[in-house]
């Protein structure tokens, strides 16, 4: 299953189609019993939105038995090099940041709503723009220094202003936006400004005193404690490295967060701290002693890269691995898989592998959207409406999935998929809209997903094909690129391979690690590619801000970028939509409901983005280790997993 993805809380959902999320007020570290929190106001727990999708609550059914630890070093694998340890900058490419780093508030194994974590509880204004957090007296961290509201300070800031971050958009963006002033001359073009341009030091992040620090927002944001869980707002020791004006920095940027010099010397917060790591082979940790949660269980854990899939499996197997978080496509048997409960939205039981061993096994429905990329700049808008129509969701969810996932035709998964009605799900409001169109707002989706639903359309590849001027004698060759050693992307590309071959379209298929195609998005040199993309927080403007036009040339499709293959009435529609439904003052639910779907249908029109599945997120592990099912957030830190062995 495919298990790498951008999700922008570094790596790797309860929203608009009706998910339920948290209060907005806590004065203490108890979360708000999502059972009564709803959608349409998340943050208060008021209004009447739809809860009836599944609860993401843990089963406390089973009274749990104390286990012995005997501590160990518990033995993981990364599928993808460890670029950096820098959380502004990692973009989901390292292995095990949620161990060693915290953030104010974090999801316990996975589960929202969020809870405090540094911070110890939190208020929020009655006009939902101020937050105010009291933070922890007690926390050390790994450096031996003592964590004060300053530190968030500097780490925010660094989000923000840092020219090492790649997630200004998560804190100064149209979503989740601090409060800050611009000056469109601090960086190109010079009449217009960017996510580049803040005034340093005007990030409206205050430390009131050692132990408070307040956070005023440009606009109110519903899921503003989803975000701050995410991994990019991780806290550094103030001053660690200086990449913003006001700090010099402790360390050089890579001796701090890279493998330079004597290292490690990088410092976060989490219940685990760096010991040692290689960029692209392994990483080690270990258990720290002085953790405000108390000392984990464990003596350390040890991520080691191993790139190919089922590599991966025979490790687990052979039992040099602990934990298996994939397993290869091609290797899954849906008819191994043995469910004995269920807790929540999580299915737990066990898996019979190939040799026999029964482990255990746990799966859940994840907030993660696997697609096909498309570079607007090298790639005309025929040739990606023939992939569209080439491309038979249904097949690949059934027969290269083999089950593990549902059909995409949205960027939103159903979960957090916006709703029209009371009491309507977002899967319900999902399926309508791609079958038949329900609540569309265009005329290009009238009559639901236009490619075709649960089929594929050769003919009408070949007709788009042809009308643009391409022919046997005038046939158009590109380059995908899939992440290495996975095996569900290859066999999309494969399938897509031979059939777009019948349509005047020759695809050479290469395949590069993670990290480095992320790299390769950003600077714009690939001209399909595949990619997974999970949710940091269950709204659909989460993926929906990427994908209306605004700074294109920031956008991984370049569309509306100059010269890009964009048709400037979608791109109008798009744009007018966002602005005037999403972003300007005074929008309901509704409003954005509306522009969420418009976003939607106008990226159909334009084939940006192309998803074929909405994945179910798996685990395996051996019976030595004592450890949860992750909730739907996935991220999950080991301070309370045991190994007997």
């Amino acid at each position: 299953m495919p298990r790498d993805t951008t999700r922008r809380r570094f790596l790797l959902a309860a929203g608009a189609g009706g998910l339920t999320a948290v209060a907005g007020c806590g004065g203490d570290s108890e979360s708000t019993n999502p059972d009564t929190a709803t959608q349409d106001d998340p943050e208060t727990g008021s209004g009447g939105g739809s809860t009836d999708e599944p609860s993401d609550e843990t089963d406390d059914s089973t009274e749990e038995t104390p286990v012995d630890s005997d501590g160990g070093t518990l033995q993981m694998m990364a599928t993808g090099s460890i670029q950096t340890l820098d959380p502004i900058n990692a973009k989901g490419s390292g292995a095990g940041y949620n161990q060693y780093n915290q953030q104010l508030m974090y999801f316990p194994d996975g589960h929202y709503p969020p809870e405090p974590a540094l911070a110890t509880g939190y208020e929020v204004s009655d006009d939902g723009l101020t937050y105010t957090f009291d933070l922890r007296e007690d926390v050390t961290f790994h450096d031996g220094s003592e964590f004060t509201a300053h530190d968030v300070v500097y780490s925010y800031r660094r989000l923000a202003e840092s020219p090492n971050s790649r997630n200004k958009d998560d804190i100064i963006g149209e979503t989740l936006t601090i409060d800050h002033e611009k000056d469109a001359t601090l960086s190109e073009p010079t009449d217009e400004e960017t996510l580049e341009d803040v005034v340093p030091g005007s990030l409206a992040v205050e430390a009131v005193d050692d132990y408070t620090v307040e956070i005023t927002l440009a606009s109110p944001f519903e899921y503003t404690l989803f975000q701050i869980a995410g991994g990019a707002f991780a806290i550094i020791p103030e001053g660690s490295v200086g990449d913003i004006e006001g700090y010099d920095g402790e360390y050089d940027y890579n001796e701090f967060f890279s493998t330079e010099g004597d290292g490690p010397t990088f410092a976060g917060a989490g219940p685990f701290q760096v010991d040692s790591w290689r960029k692209g082979s392994q990483i080690t940790l270990s258990a720290f002693e002085d953790y405000y949660g108390g000392e984990p269980d464990l003596d350390g854990i040890t991520y080691t890269v191993v790139g190919s899939g089922n590599t991966r499996l025979q490790r687990f197997t052979n039992g040099n691995a602990d934990i298996l978080e994939d397993i290869p496509t091609a290797s899954f048997n849906p008819n191994n898989v043995s469910i004995e409960r269920e807790a929540g939205n999580r299915s737990l039981g066990t898996y019979a592998l190939d040799d026999g061993t029964d482990v255990n096994y746990g799966e859940i429905p994840a907030l993660t959207t696997e697609y096909i990329v498309f570079n607007t700049l090298e790639v005309p808008l025929a040739v990606r409406r023939a992939f569209a129509y080439a491309m038979n969701q249904h097949d690949i969810a059934e027969n290269v999935y083999k089950g593990t996932g549902k059909p995409a035709y949205h960027i939103v998964p159903p979960a957090a998929y916006p709703t029209f009605e009371d009491s309507q799900s977002g899967e319900a409001s999902y399926d309508r809209h791609a079958e038949t169109g329900y609540e569309s707002n265009t005329d290009f989706a009238a009559d639901g997903y236009p490619y075709g639903y649960g089929e594929t359309r050769l003919a009408d590849a070949t007709t788009v094909m042809e009308q643009a001027g391409y022919g046997e004698d005038n046939r158009y060759e590109l380059t995908a690129t899939t992440i290495t050693g996975d095996s569900g992307y290859q066999q999309v590309f494969t399938r897509l391979q031979s059939k777009l071959r019948s349509v005047y379209i020759d695809m050479d298929i290469e395949e590069a690690e993670f990290g480095t195609i992320i790299s390769r998005a950003i600077s714009g040199d690939m001209e399909v590619f595949g990619l997974g993309d999970g949710m940091e927080y269950p709204g659909p403007q989460n993926f929906l801000r990427f994908l209306h036009g605004q700074n294109p040339s920031t956008q991984f499709t370049r569309w509306g970028a100059e010269g890009s293959y964009a048709t400037e009435e979608y791109r109008q529609t798009a744009r007018e939509a966002w602005d005037k439904h999403y972003a300007a003052d005074g929008m309901t639910r509704e409003d954005h409901n509306e522009a969420f779907q418009t976003v939607e249908e106008m990226n159909w029109a334009s084939v940006q983005e192309l998803p074929f599945l909405h994945p179910i997120s798996q685990r395996f592990w051996h019976d030595a280790v004592d450890v949860e099912m992750y909730g739907v957030m996935e991220n999950q830190a080991f301070d309370n997993t045991t190994l007997q062995r």
